[in-house]
């Protein structure tokens, strides 16, 4: 596999490797285990457990209301 060079801003790449550093982790292996079908792996055996764990660290986030619907989203149009 052909390695490939992407540009980030530097407040991105710091957070990157902070966050994957917390996890003590390489970039590339952050990026291998959070993202696996971009390394050829497909999709992960626990999507559940993967998404929980690309979750880690980031900030908890009130539910949404029992009434929330699509329409709460796209009030502007039918």
């Amino acid at each position: 596999m052909t390695p490939t060079t992407i540009q980030l801003d530097p407040q991105t790449a710091r957070a990157l490797a902070d966050h994957a550093a917390a996890l003590g982790l390489s970039i590339q292996d952050y990026l291998k285990k959070h993202f696996p079908g971009a390394n050829g792996a497909g999709i992960p055996d626990d999507p559940d457990r993967w998404l929980d764990e690309l979750a880690a660290g980031l900030p908890d986030l009130p539910p949404l209301p029992s009434d929330f619907a699509t329409k709460n989203i796209y009030a502007d149009h039918d």
